[in-house]
C-alpha cells in the first residue's frame, strides 16, 4: 500500500473531505427560489495525483544511493 491509497483510506474511514479553499463555497442560482450553495470538494483523484507528482520529484532529487554520515560518499581509505 502506498502513500497515496493510505491518506485516501483514512479520509474515507473518518469522513473527512478535502475542498478549494480559494473558492470553498459555490452558489447554485435557482429560478424563482433561495440560492443554494454547495461545497467546492476537491476528488480524491486530484489529491493523488498532487502526491504522486511531489514523491516522484522528490525521489528525483535524492538518488537512490545510501547516504552516510560523512556527506554520502563512501571512506574507502585505509590507515596504515
Amino acid at each position: 500500500m502506498n502513500i497515496t491509497e493510505i491518506i485516501e483510506n483514512i479520509l474515507r474511514q473518518q469522513g473527512w473531505g478535502l475542498y478549494d479553499k480559494q473558492t470553498p463555497i459555490q452558489r447554485l442560482n435557482l429560478q424563482g427560489e433561495a440560492p443554494l450553495f454547495k461545497v467546492n470538494e476537491v476528488e480524491y483523484k486530484y489529491l493523488k495525483k498532487e502526491i504522486e507528482n511531489n514523491t516522484k520529484e522528490e525521489e528525483w532529487k535524492q538518488p537512490n544511493s545510501k547516504s552516510n554520515s560523512d556527506g554520502g560518499q563512501e571512506n574507502t581509505s585505509q590507515i596504515g
